[in-house]
């Protein structure tokens, strides 16, 4: 009789869990696609006439678009940097043993633990004294220096799944190190690097304290832009659901279209090899 009921409940129980989870984002778009009295109206009017005069408008607002370059372009730098580099770094500390890899790695997790409102002035002080503060490079910088440590934790324990005698072999076959690791353990960890690469750029992407302290005009990333929706006039409902849409949508589409590589890349990483 348990077993009986123990689908249909486990999928009512999903199926609420969804729809707890998607209804601010249904509710966003809805609010998004309606006239600022409609968007104000009360009760709330769920049949309406769609209008998309939020989003034509977004275009025409100074630093809307450049704002979404920015973020586009830091992200992608972030993205690169931390995939390559902590790729790098997470192999040497799976495959080679060598004094201080455990603290390296102990370090890294200590930098996780501070809150980022705790380094926002080391950071300012240190940008501004290399003439970087305000410009897209020195933005990136501090994401590198946020995410490295979180990609080399990751990506080491996907490393780590992977029995390294796989690559012995390889070698004994006449292949190189770097081709034992870039042509035969690189595919097997495919959805570890998928699962590091979403965790990477959305944190990039939806940083906002970083962004809004360590630039001022030029480098102003789309979360800060979304920011400046409010004032002291009032809140454009419409137009500011609309630009929080659109800076939803990359994580969106980039989360659908890996999602398979990213389940996969997350239960691998919990498995030593």
């Amino acid at each position: 009789m348990a077993r009986r009921w123990r689908k249909p409940l486990l999928t009512m129980l999903a199926a609420t869990a969804a729809s707890i989870t998607m209804f601010p984002i249904l509710w966003m778009l809805l609010i998004s696609l309606k006239t600022q009295r409609e968007a104000l109206s009360l009760p709330p009017r769920l049949i309406f006439m769609p209008v998309f005069d939020a989003y034509a408008s977004l275009w025409s607002r100074g630093g809307f678009a450049q704002g979404l370059a920015n973020s586009a372009m830091v992200s992608l730098l972030t993205l690169a940097f931390c995939v390559f580099v902590g790729g790098l770094a997470a192999y040497a500390m799976s495959r080679f043993a060598f004094v201080g890899a455990r603290t390296m790695l102990f370090a890294m997790l200590v930098t996780r633990i501070f809150p980022p409102v705790a380094l926002i002035t080391p950071y300012f002080l240190t940008l501004s004294a290399l003439g970087l503060q305000d410009t897209l490079a020195g933005l990136a910088i501090a994401y590198v220096a946020m995410n490295l440590p979180l990609a080399v934790w990751m990506l080491k324990g996907y490393f780590d799944a992977i029995p390294i005698e796989i690559e012995q072999c390889a070698m004994i076959d006449g292949a190189t190190r770097w081709q034992a690791a870039t042509r035969i353990t690189l595919p097997l960890i495919a959805p570890g690097l998928a699962a590091t690469s979403v965790f990477v750029f959305v944190g990039a992407w939806n940083e906002f304290l970083f962004a809004l302290v360590l630039t001022s005009r030029l480098a102003r990333t789309l979360p800060t832009r979304i920011a400046e929706f409010v004032g002291d006039t009032g809140i454009d409902w419409p137009q500011i659901m609309a630009a929080s849409a659109i800076a939803l949508a990359p994580v969106l589409i980039a989360t659908f279209i890996l999602q398979r590589h990213i389940a996969q890349g997350l239960t691998a990483g919990a498995i030593k090899g």
